[in-house]
């Protein structure tokens, strides 16, 4: 019995040791889920943020560290399979690229093209609050004096498509999103608007 409980706690140990390195990789992970593995809550969660959506597990096997490496902010990968091989390497698995997509299939994580966004500064968040608060109640005579603009940016990359896993209908929760900088390389700019006029 010491032998089996030895065991069951090095499990747990080198579990929870994974789940850090895995944050350190970029790892969200939601409290209950530290709770299913019998972890300190408050001890695993100082190093593990907080997030919706990502499903419950019960045991710490292979199948569960995937689901959480899943969950990572998207990186550069060309093909799903470049995407599987990241996951078995980071984690240490000796399992097959398949074996992987499957367990993360039973999970109902799927393998996406992420949203790409702009990156975000906290005075662009601000700015863009502050312009909607002026504007709040304004009537249906002022909008239709108004001209909405746009332009789409097409810029070379050092990459192809890139992948990522995630949940159904998380596409643009933040954790999913690749925020890109603008690098300089534009080759092509268009811009149009439109009006009621």
């Amino acid at each position: 019995i010491t032998s089996v409980t030895t065991n069951t706690t090095q499990q747990r140990l080198t579990t929870r040791g994974q789940i850090i390195a895995l944050r350190e990789e970029g790892l969200i992970c939601h409290r209950r889920t530290t709770c299913c593995f019998d972890f300190n809550c408050e001890e695993v969660m100082s190093v593990c943020h907080s997030i919706n959506g990502i499903p419950s597990y019960d045991t710490g096997d292979q199948k569960t560290l995937l689901c959480l490496f899943s969950e990572r902010r998207p990186r550069p990968r060309l093909t799903t399979r470049d995407e599987d091989a990241a996951i078995r390497e980071a984690l240490h698995l000796d399992i097959c690229a398949q074996t992987v997509r499957s367990h993360l299939h039973e999970a109902v994580i799927q393998n996406r093209v992420p949203a790409i966004k702009e990156r975000l500064t906290y005075q662009h968040r601000n700015g863009r609050l502050q312009f909607a608060q002026q504007y709040v109640g304004e009537d249906l005579e002022f909008w239709s004096r108004v001209v909405f603009t746009d332009e789409k940016t097409f810029a070379s990359t050092n990459h192809g498509k890139i992948h990522l896993w995630r949940p159904n209908r998380m596409r643009y929760n933040r954790a999913h999103i690749y925020e890109v900088a603008r690098s300089g390389h534009v080759t092509l700019n268009m811009w149009g608007y439109i009006s009621q006029h």
